[in-house]
């Protein structure tokens, strides 16, 4: 019992600190112009490759495994120290495109909408997905106001050791732009009768992968456990599968959305296998998203996990 109530303490003070970052970011843009905030969120990523020898090897023997096609030492270095980053600027990519909105849509450059009517011209709704890629927490806003509704599948905040923080970060992101009628599904009993009638309807469902979960995929070359509900979803519905990302440019208030042909699979009615299959096709669509900006992925720091939770499925298979 006492060991609980020092977890909770522990995740109080946590959630008060990230609240305060938060409530301060806010603030701090409004004065500051955007490449300082960036600049400052940056060292706090550099400060933390630099400090943590331990995870800064970890992270660099990941990347050299992940990464193969890399053999200059010091371009894996640069990655990881952007990769250091990636936790702490989806926060920031919120803030700044509610301050800065008409600058950011102006900036913003679009590739592949054609995949995406594509995919809509077939009638089954559309099931879209990012890894935690880039500006992945202003996507939903960006697809709204390119008139490209989509509502995305989340945790519930109360899954989450500070789910006052979450909670304020998903009320802020749907501030920014979001299908009204359905701002967001949150994963729990009712969610999968939900997603799929949404589906039924002709609509996009956002949904993605690279969270731990429950089927061990060969990820970036190892067993990773991995979430399946994109397979499941794809296999009751045969509603195509559109991957896309919002990366990072050269400037703060610049990135670009990149839309690319939907995922093929067939379906031969055994639901096991096809919806291994299916997620095959999305975790290899996935890495190649992922290699386009290594560094803008905030994955690197869960996988370590993912592969242990791996490990332990298959000890209870034998």
């Amino acid at each position: 019992m006492a060991e609980e109530q020092r977890a909770s303490i522990f995740f109080r003070l946590i959630e008060f600190f990230l609240l305060s970052v938060f409530y301060t970011t806010r603030l701090l843009v409004r004065i500051l112009p955007p490449s300082i905030a960036y600049a400052m969120f940056k060292c706090i990523g550099y400060t933390l490759y630099r400090s943590r020898s331990g995870m800064r090897e970890h992270l660099l023997q990941n990347l050299g495994e992940a990464l193969p096609g890399i053999d200059d030492p010091r371009e894996l270095e640069r990655i990881a120290k952007e990769a250091c980053c990636a936790p702490f600027l989806p926060m920031l990519d919120m803030i700044v495109f509610k301050n800065h909105r008409e600058h950011f849509l102006g900036e913003l450059s679009v590739e592949g909408m054609e995949h995406l009517a594509a995919a809509d011209s077939e009638g089954k709704g559309v099931i879209v997905f990012s890894p935690h890629l880039g500006a992945f927490s202003v996507i939903t806003a960006a697809y709204t106001h390119l008139g490209k509704l989509y509502t995305p599948l989340v945790l519930p905040p109360s899954s989450s050791p500070v789910p006052r923080y979450v909670l304020s970060l998903a009320l802020y992101a749907q501030s920014l732009g979001c299908d009204r009628e359905n701002p967001a599904f949150l994963t729990g009993k009712d969610t999968i009768a939900k997603v799929r009638e949404h589906l039924a309807k002709g609509k996009r469902v956002g949904i993605t992968f690279d969270i731990e979960g429950d089927m061990v995929m060969d990820f970036f070359g190892r067993p990773t456990a991995l979430a399946s509900g994109i397979a499941h979803f794809a296999y009751d519905s045969g509603a195509p599968i559109v991957p896309s990302a919002l990366l990072r440019g050269d400037s703060p208030l610049k990135c670009g959305l990149k839309i690319y042909k939907p995922l093929t699979y067939e379906l031969s009615g055994d639901r096991s296998s096809d919806v291994k299959a299916i997620l095959s096709e999305v975790v290899k669509s996935g890495e190649e998203l992922i290699r386009e900006a290594p560094e803008q992925w905030m994955g690197w720091f869960g996988l370590r996990h993912w592969r242990m939770r791996a490990d332990e499925m298959r000890k209870h298979e034998d």
